[in-house]
């Protein structure tokens, strides 16, 4: 379920397992809240969960979340989500990818949210930052491990289709 009735509904159940899922727009149109829905409803469906932020600390999400009905305090309580802040500006995004990584595995994630997946930019060339995100969502595919991923635009333009980064030809 991607945890909004209306979209399972235009889905027709939800997102597929194991995809890889991308969410684009600009700031303040939702995209940390369907990340935030999605990972709910995937640990109330007994999932194991992992929810990683850039720049924002999850303390932060959790609070803002809550500030829409999403409870996430009573999932990352019952270990059943695990919630990970990382600075893009502090390592590679190779790095950067290779802790996401090992919380995954740490967690035993079978869903998870990066939000947004556009600053892995900020710590490398596009190029690098491409090629790291590639590897990571195969190895994502490789573990059928389903990942939305939101991707915050610079422009209102909407045929950028978060074309800086290019990680929209890497989702389903």
């Amino acid at each position: 379920s991607s945890g909004v009735s209306r979209l399972d509904t235009m889905l027709k159940g939800g997102y597929f397992r194991g995809a890889t899922v991308l969410i684009t727009g600009l700031p303040g149109t939702a995209k940390t809240s369907l990340g935030g829905a999605f990972i709910t409803a995937a640990c109330q469906q007994g999932e194991r969960a992992l929810f990683v932020t850039f720049d924002e600390h999850g303390a932060e999400t959790v609070r803002n979340l809550a500030s829409i009905g999403l409870q996430l305090q009573p999932l990352i309580d019952a270990g059943q989500l695990r919630v990970m802040s990382v600075l893009s500006l502090t390592d590679s995004s190779e790095i950067q990818l290779m802790r996401i990584r090992a919380a995954i595995r740490e967690q035993r994630a079978s869903c998870v949210v990066v939000d947004p997946i556009s600053a892995i930019s900020k710590s490398s060339d596009l190029a690098t930052a491409l090629g790291v995100l590639a590897r990571f969502v195969h190895w994502i595919k490789l573990n059928g491990i389903t990942l939305l991923c939101t991707s915050l635009l610079s422009s209102p333009d909407p045929l950028l289709q978060a074309a800086e980064l290019g990680v929209s030809t890497l989702a389903d």
